[in-house]
C-alpha cells in the first residue's frame, strides 16, 4: 500500500504549485498537481467531498500561518466565462531583500526601505558558516538549494564584513574545452556532414575513435550533448562533448548532405534523460528492479524514477526500470550512496554488487582495507 502523503507534504505541494503560476489556479488545476488531493477528480462523491474538506482546512491553515493565499475571480474562454481561482500573494509571501550593512544595528545605515531587511557583519558570517555546513551534509534534502543561497550571500557581501570567507572565481575546464568542438558541430548539424573524434567514456582510460552523423546537439545538467548516429555501431547515441578528443569533419568528394536525419527525429525527446537511457547495449535491454530506502523512495517517486512494484511499511520501495545501457545505470544507482541498490535480475544485481566491490578497494585506505 502506497504511503500517504503528510499534511506538511500537501502543504508544501499546494505552496509549491500556487508559487509557480502566474495567473491564478483553479481547483481542479490545484488538485490535478497535488497527489494527496488526486481523489478528488478520479473518486467517487463521497471522495470528492473528502478532498474537499481536506483542501480547505488545508486551505485555512495556510492561512493562519501566514501564507497569502488568495481568492480570486478571473476570465477563461477569452473573456467569456468567469471562474474563481487562487493565487499566492507574491508581495507578501517572498522573503524580505536582504541589505548589508557595517554599522551598528540602530545607526543611521540600518534604517532600510518597507522591503528591506539589514543584516550585519556578525550576522552574515553566521548565516555564511550555518550554509556552509548545510551544503556539506551529503542526506540533507535541500543541500542545492543551501548551495545556491551560500553563494548568493557570498557574492553580496561586502570584502570588509567577511575578509576569512573570500570568493574564488574558476572557470570550468570542461566547458572551455567544449567551446571550439560546439562551433565544429553546430556546423556539422545545419550541413548534415558526418563527424570524427575520439572519445573517453566513463569506464575506459583510452579514447575510441568513434564516426557519427550527428542529429543534434543537446544541453542539460551544464552540459552539451551530441546525438546522433554511430555508424560503426548502427545505433543512435548521446556523447558528451566534455569527453571528446580532435573532433573532426569527415571529409567527402561531395558538398551535399552525407546523411538524412530519421523521420519522426525530435530532440526533445531525449532531454532530460539519463545516460543509461540512450542507446543500448549488445544484449538489449533489460528490466531492472531497485530497492529505494525511505527517504529516498520518496525522493524516487516524486521524480517519477522508475515504476512502483511494492512497498513496505518503513516506506522504502521497490520500482522497475527499463534499462538500455547497463554501465551508465549501474553508476547511477551506486552515485545515490547506499540509498538504492538493485535486486534484480540476478545478473545485474551482481554485476552491481561487484562494481560496489571494485569502488571499495580502490578507495580504500591502505591501513583500512
Amino acid at each position: 500500500m502506497a504511503t500517504q502523503p503528510t499534511k506538511l507534504q500537501r502543504w508544501l505541494d499546494v505552496i509549491a504549485y500556487l508559487a509557480g503560476r502566474r495567473l491564478p489556479g483553479t481547483v481542479e488545476q490545484l488538485w490535478e498537481a497535488v497527489p494527496a488531493y488526486e481523489a478528488g477528480l478520479e473518486g467517487d462523491e463521497k471522495a470528492k467531498q473528502t478532498v474537499r474538506r481536506m483542501f480547505e482546512r488545508d486551505k485555512d491553515e495556510l492561512r493562519g500561518l501566514g501564507i497569502p493565499i488568495e481568492t480570486v475571480p478571473y476570465s477563461i474562454h477569452f473573456g467569456r466565462e468567469q471562474t474563481v481561482g487562487y493565487r499566492l500573494g507574491a508581495q507578501d509571501f517572498h522573503l524580505p531583500y536582504l541589505r548589508l550593512v557595517a554599522e551598528a544595528r540602530g545607526g543611521s545605515g540600518a534604517a532600510g526601505g518597507e522591503r528591506d531587511f539589514p543584516i550585519e557583519a556578525p550576522e552574515a558570517r553566521a548565516a555564511l558558516e550555518g550554509l556552509s555546513e548545510l551544503s556539506a551534509l551529503p542526506a540533507f534534502p535541500l543541500r542545492t538549494s543551501a548551495r545556491s543561497a551560500f553563494r548568493k550571500l557570498a557574492f553580496d557581501l561586502d570584502p570588509g564584513l567577511a575578509r576569512e570567507a573570500p570568493v574564488v572565481y574558476a572557470e570550468d575546464p570542461e566547458t572551455a574545452a567544449s567551446r571550439e568542438p560546439l562551433r565544429l558541430l553546430s556546423d556539422a548539424v545545419q550541413r548534415r556532414k558526418a563527424v570524427r573524434f575520439g572519445y573517453r567514456g566513463m569506464t575506459r582510460d583510452t579514447d575510441e575513435a568513434r564516426h557519427v552523423e550527428p542529429y543534434g546537439l543537446l544541453f542539460q545538467h551544464g552540459r552539451w550533448y551530441l546525438v546522433g548516429r554511430d555508424v560503426d555501431q548502427d545505433g543512435k547515441r548521446m556523447f558528451r562533448l566534455g569527453r571528446m578528443r580532435d573532433v573532426a569533419l569527415v571529409r567527402g568528394k561531395k558538398k551535399d548532405a552525407d546523411y538524412e536525419v530519421p523521420e519522426g527525429f525530435s530532440l526533445a525527446d531525449h532531454a532530460g534523460r539519463a545516460a543509461w537511457e540512450i542507446g543500448e547495449d549488445t544484449d538489449g535491454p533489460v528490466e531492472a528492479d531497485v530497492w529505494f530506502a525511505f527517504p529516498r523512495s520518496l525522493w524516487a517517486e516524486r521524480n517519477e524514477h522508475g515504476t512502483l512494484v511494492g512497498d513496505k511499511d518503513d516506506g522504502s520501495q521497490l520500482r522497475r526500470f527499463r534499462v538500455l545501457r547497463r554501465d551508465p545505470f549501474l553508476r547511477w544507482v551506486l552515485s545515490l550512496a547506499g540509498d538504492a541498490r538493485v535486486v534484480a535480475p540476478e545478473p545485474l544485481a551482481r554485476a552491481f554488487t561487484e562494481l560496489v566491490t571494485d569502488v571499495m578497494r580502490r578507495y580504500a585506505e591502505p591501513e583500512h582495507p
